[in-house]
């Protein structure tokens, strides 16, 4: 440089200085940013403590919760609604208690030990090993789904099934009892078949979804040909996605494509065509499987026959089979026993359901290959016993008498009585009330520390380039003490939770003859303290003692649901104001609703210093531009005259 000087250094300090009316607002953009977290996070503690508010001390389940004691809990255990009040029912024998209707296997459903299989064999490989074998049926599996429009009674399948004992039709889930035509009139949940047409017992009020299984003569699969892309092999093998099939006979739109031109693999579904033979358009596979019909009855809580119907394949296994039962409405669980080789099947629920046989098997794969007779079922039993000297029946070994949950554990005569006492249960009552104070004095306590605390006004936030000459434990000890005491004294929390105070200690006009009508009136007051600054105080004893004898009383003062605030519980009271000044807060630091900086306070001020920086930062820029232009024309004018000067020199050296 011709000058000699640092002119990088000299623009820097002189762009430092520039920027300092800048730095000051930096400073107020980091002042207000945590101010708005700081109100965000009161604000997120109001919420969280107004919906412990709704979960604890606004639920009768939770503030009138009730205990039972049973005299004798191995017999009998009992739990109570929290409307029952104080009662006590004495049952005096169980004479039964509720079972489950069964059936199984009349022996292994294997020829011998030696043959028997794991219940994942596909059922064609069992086939040759059960003790009872049965004869496939053959066709083509469909399926088809499509909605019937308000008040139609018909419709049509793709094509034929071939009889009404190989379609299951469900209509909204439910299984529709198929029926044929030497069936004059339908009955409710009755479906006839004729030939490939559906009719149904009576139009439905909105859409239902249909869904139908059954047996045609032969299913299919189509496949869409796709030119195959410049230097690729056409597409030369074709999975119709189901296993053991036969008689396989591929079609196009106008011809039937020779058997010679493809190799079928029956146990896999897939089809490849032979090198030079592919396809070049749209085909349709058509194939036949084996298959068998199952399914079972059983009768509802609502004296209703539910029907369960089944198409199994022979590539299923014993496993798919028991789970379509399990998985169905039917109300059923099946299970094979691999140590007997018999099937199992209960009912899922307890009782009697029906005056004949609770469940019913249909298909002689169920009843002859499985050996599931019917009149084999061992029925099920409803529960028998005494109660206040009345001899009941229930169909479960639970259930409930005017708001008591009753369980039965086990049979027992008269002699040995078993008395069930519901009362309040104070103790989680009293644990609910305490968790409610905890919670109101943790927020209060956050809430007085912001107003109270200190700040620290010789801390300014850090800008990059201060924060750059400090240590990360120096800038974090800095930054805490210049976040500090931005919402000392705040006008608008003291206002807002002087409000929040003030409901807790007006009275509450309950509308009924209790006592309690203050928080003081239960044992819970105001710390003496002064400088607790309102948090509450809890007298266990009295309050204990409160719910002992009022607990209903206790319920309203906190919850009681009147038209105007003096009618209102304290909790509703509570969170009434908690929801103003949520709401106050969010409309200066945003919040729920207020999201946008233009909708809150505080970001309509960060708007505005976000454009005043934007202005500042362009004219800061252009003053560095110019900066450098003067100095560097500055340094042009040193070095011409620098030049002059050599040449003056040169001259007058050359003269002498």
């Amino acid at each position: 440089m011709a000058t000699g000087m640092d002119i990088d250094q000299i623009v820097k300090d002189l762009m430092r200085a520039e920027r300092m009316p800048l730095n000051k607002i930096v400073k107020k953009q980091s002042t207000l940013e945590w101010k708005m977290e700081d109100y965000r996070e009161i604000n997120l503690k109001l919420r969280t403590f107004s919906d412990s508010i709704f979960d604890t001390m606004m639920r009768s389940s939770v503030m009138k919760k009730r205990t039972v004691q049973s005299s004798n809990s191995d017999l009998i255990t009992a739990t109570a609604s929290s409307n029952i009040g104080n009662t006590s029912f004495s049952i005096s024998k169980v004479e039964r208690l509720a079972t489950s209707a069964s059936n199984k296997s009349v022996g292994s459903v294997f020829k011998s030990d030696a043959e028997l299989k794991t219940s994942t064999s596909s059922l064609k490989d069992l086939n040759g090993s059960f003790a009872e074998g049965f004869e496939w049926k053959t066709g083509g599996i469909r399926n088809e789904k499509f909605s019937l429009k308000a008040g139609e009674k018909e419709a049509q399948l793709k094509a034929s099934p071939l009889d009404k004992e190989s379609i299951v039709v469900k209509i909204n889930g439910k299984t529709m009892e198929v029926v044929g035509d030497e069936v004059t009139e339908l009955g409710e949940g009755q479906v006839r078949i004729s030939g490939d047409k559906l009719s149904f017992h009576e139009g439905f009020n909105s859409n239902a979804t249909v869904d139908v299984t059954y047996a045609a003569e032969k299913a299919e699969k189509a496949f869409t040909y796709t030119a195959p892309a410049e230097g690729a092999k056409p597409k030369a093998v074709f999975n119709v996605g189901v296993k053991n099939i036969s008689d396989v006979v591929i079609k196009t739109k106008d011809a039937t494509i020779s058997d010679a031109d493809y190799e079928v693999n029956e146990k896999t579904g897939q089809i490849t065509f032979k090198e030079g033979l592919e396809p070049k358009d749209n085909i349709t596979i058509e194939y036949t499987q084996e298959y068998t019909t199952a399914g079972v009855d059983t009768v509802n809580d609502k004296n209703e026959t539910v029907h369960a119907r089944f198409l199994f394949t022979d590539s299923q296994s014993l496993d798919s089979v028991m789970k379509s039962f399990n998985d169905s409405n039917a109300g059923v669980n099946m299970f094979f026993d691999d140590h007997t080789g018999q099937i199992s099947v209960t009912r899922k629920e307890t009782g009697v359901y029906n005056a004949g046989k609770e469940m019913v098997f249909s298909g002689s794969f169920m009843t002859e290959t499985l050996k599931l007779k019917n009149e084999n079922e061992k029925s099920g039993s409803n529960a028998s016993f005494t109660v206040n000297g009345l001899e009941t029946e229930r169909r479960t070994n639970t259930f409930t008498i005017s708001g008591m949950t009753v369980t039965l554990k086990d049979t027992f005569t008269e002699g040995k009585a078993v008395t069930l006492n519901a009362s309040t249960d104070v103790d989680s009552v009293v644990d609910t009330v305490k968790e409610f104070v905890k919670k109101y004095n943790e927020l209060l306590e956050h809430v007085n520390g912001k107003l109270t605390e200190t700040r620290n006004r010789d801390f300014d936030p850090l800008t990059e380039e201060e924060r750059d000459g400090l240590s990360d434990k120096e800038a974090e000890r800095w930054e805490e003490k210049a976040r500090a005491g931005h919402l000392r004294n705040d006008p608008l929390l003291r206002g807002s939770f002087d409000q929040m105070r003030q409901v807790l200690y007006q009275p509450v006009n309950t509308g009924t003859d209790t006592e309690f009508t203050h928080l003081s009136a239960i044992g819970i007051t105001t710390s003496s303290d002064y400088m607790s600054r309102g948090k509450l105080e809890i007298n266990e004893d009295k309050l204990r003692a409160a719910i002992e004898k009022d607990p209903d009383g206790v319920f309203d003062l906190f919850n009681a649901d009147g038209a105007t605030p003096g009618e209102q519980g304290i909790a509703r009271r509570l969170r009434n104001s908690i929801s103003t000044t949520v709401d106050s807060i969010s409309k200066t630091a945003g919040g729920a609703g207020y999201a946008q900086n233009h909708q809150f306070a505080i970001g309509r001020e960060l708007n505005d210093i976000d454009k005043r920086i934007k202005t500042f930062e362009m004219r800061l820029e252009q003053k560095e531009k110019r900066y450098w232009a003067q100095f560097n024309a500055m340094e042009a004018a040193v070095q011409r005259a620098n030049n002059q000067g050599d040449m003056l020199m040169s001259q007058l050296m050359g003269n002498g």
